[in-house]
């Protein structure tokens, strides 16, 4: 098999966004004996193109690849429901985002989702949907991390600055921890040197309306022995439960006390061996690949 990722489709600034997910498609592609090459928009006649997410720059071309009978899978790394809401509808869109993403799907050979939630939307636009869900991957385990006494940032935020990410941030900073938030996206190699001297790695809601689980920033860090703290309401799902949680509005206070009274080098290779043991992703994209390719 032979795969050709292309991110041409997305606004530059969100290539480092998806970067994460790029990799662990890649690397689970490849460890199934796939040949695989990343580029921009070098389209390949001879192998599966494949997107991640709508099309921002060219709408018409998912159209135009399906006419010229050019090959194309679709991931979906967003949370999509089956009215039409993108996201929870916290970006306050006009439907534009999923208009877009419909055009793509349909025309799709497949469509890969990331998160199981947005299976029922993609699937009534494209049958040949599947689950794959991240996991344990040996390559993503890249981090060198620093011992306990050189860990000189208390909690890290990388990922999109919002209002409410500054407001949370700033409290942290004014309660006397050493914070880390770029407040732009830092590309991997910049964000992965920053984890490795972090105690916890955040991953804070944009908004009071989102209600997002980041599988790539959850697996990518316990992956790499990186205690994650998560806001959500919805502790119990199988994400949720490698990270430290606590309720959206919650975090000041889980935060500091976990890091006053956890034994985080613990709670980290515990959460490290629970996906590796539980959470392999060899075999989901075993099975992608054999329901949604042909032979």
């Amino acid at each position: 098999m032979d795969f050709n990722i292309l991110l041409g489709n997305l606004k530059p600034h969100l290539w480092e966004m998806v970067s994460d997910s790029v990799r662990f498609v890649r690397l689970a592609l490849e460890a199934e004996g796939a040949t695989v090459r990343v580029g921009t928009n070098q389209l390949d006649n001879h192998a599966i193109n494949l997107f991640f997410d709508r099309f921002y720059e060219d709408q018409n071309l998912p159209h135009q690849m399906k006419l010229a009978g050019i090959r194309y899978g679709l991931v979906c790394t967003e949370v999509l429901s089956a009215d039409g809401t993108w996201n929870y509808g916290a970006e306050g869109g006009d439907g534009a985002e999923f208009a877009a993403f419909e055009l793509a799907a349909r025309n799709a050979a497949f469509v890969w989702c990331l998160l199981e939630e947005s299976v029922p939307a993609c699937a009534a636009m494209n049958a040949n949907t599947a689950y794959l869900p991240f996991g344990y991957l040996p390559g993503m385990e890249t981090l060198r991390r620093a011992p306990a006494h050189r860990r000189d940032i208390d909690v890290l935020l990388c990922g999109l600055p919002s209002t409410r990410r500054d407001l949370i941030m700033q409290a942290f900073a004014d309660d006397g921890l050493a914070v880390c938030y770029p407040a732009i996206p830092v590309p991997a190699h910049v964000r992965d040197a920053l984890m490795e001297r972090s105690r916890i790695n955040l991953s804070i809601q944009k908004t009071d309306a989102h209600e997002i689980i980041s599988v790539s920033r959850i697996c990518h860090s316990v992956i790499n022995r990186t205690p994650v703290f998560l806001e959500t309401s919805h502790a119990d799902t199988s994400f949720a439960k490698l990270c430290l949680t606590a309720n959206p509005g919650d975090a000041a206070a889980a935060v500091k006390g976990h890091l006053r009274d956890t034994d985080l080098e613990a709670w980290a290779e515990a959460r490290y061996q629970e996906l590796k043991d539980t959470m392999p992703m060899a075999k989901p994209m075993q099975r992608v690949l054999a329901e949604t390719l042909e032979p």
